[in-house]
């Protein structure tokens, strides 16, 4: 790798930007829709030039844009691209974009591969991006039966120089099955908590409970709204799951029935435990 190409600085493609100048040598160049924060990179360090001047030139091109933007934008450089560049995209949802770019790219000998760095923050916009915001997280990768094993192992080996602690490969649909559990679940259930009309009460009631349930209802709703509709099946069904066992809880409570309440909390507890654990088993590896 000795150039490598991004679209978007927010704060992903931003926050990639600025770990791979740190930590590698690789030259970057970029492109983003306000002109001005390609400018401000360039100024800092951060960005060696314009993309759109150096396209013969990147080995990687990483894709940082709203899901509904990746596609359109991938399909209308990709002409622009050398044979043999590796295409990655940063978006939280995969199997949309998977079924749309695979088989297109590789047929131009592109090699694309779905990805999803598992980082971020409430904040947005490429003066929130840092060098470190990969430090330790997880970097998803996705393959199909058009994916390249030659690019996947560039890939592999690429991301943990970042900072990421793990390159974790998977198709595009366990992808999607699994984030809507991990991630976008945890969006509507605080986003749905924050509404209750108590919450005009909780000023000298709440400590690290409460922040923790509201962390993420501090979100871009129009990338979210994005992201669960382009994941709709899995995330339904996990809220159906959820609402579930609250009903559970809800019922319990509601009946007087103490011991079904300690045993929907106890059932909880050694979940939770046994989560740990296992967590703690894979992080030694």
């Amino acid at each position: 790798m000795k150039a490598i190409g991004i679209i978007g600085l927010g704060l992903i493609g931003g926050s990639m930007a600025k770990a791979i100048t740190k930590h590698t040598d690789c030259k970057v160049y970029a492109s983003n829709r306000t002109a001005k924060t390609v400018e401000d990179a360039i100024a800092d360090g951060t960005v060696s030039g314009k993309l759109e001047e150096h396209f013969d030139e990147i080995d990687m091109l990483l894709v940082a844009l709203y899901p509904a933007d990746v596609v359109r934008v991938i399909l209308e450089i990709a002409p622009k691209l050398p044979k043999g560049c590796i295409v990655i995209d940063c978006t939280g949802v995969k199997t949309v974009i998977n079924r749309e770019l695979s088989e297109k790219l590789a047929s131009m000998d592109l090699c694309f591969i779905g990805g999803h760095p598992m980082a971020g923050k409430e904040v947005a916009g490429y003066t929130n991006a840092c060098d470190d915001l990969y430090e330790g997280a997880s970097m998803i990768l996705c393959r199909d039966k058009y994916t390249d094993d030659e690019a996947m192992h560039a890939a592999e080996e690429f991301f943990p120089k970042l900072g990421f602690s793990q390159v974790k490969v998977t198709t595009p649909e366990e992808h999607d099955s699994v984030i809507a559990y991990t991630s976008q679940l945890a969006h509507v259930v605080s986003s749905a908590y924050i509404k209750s009309p108590t919450l005009e009460k909780r000023y000298g009631f709440s400590a690290g409970s409460f922040k923790d349930m509201t962390r993420v209802a501090k979100l871009n709703e129009e990338m979210w709204a994005d992201l669960f509709m382009a994941n709709d099946n899995a995330l339904v069904s996990e809220i159906d799951h959820i609402v579930g066992h609250l009903m559970e809880f809800a019922n319990a409570i509601d009946a007087h029935d103490r011991d079904r309440l300690v045993s929907l909390l106890r059932e909880g507890r050694i979940r939770k435990e046994e989560d740990t654990q296992k967590e703690q088993s894979t992080d030694k590896r």
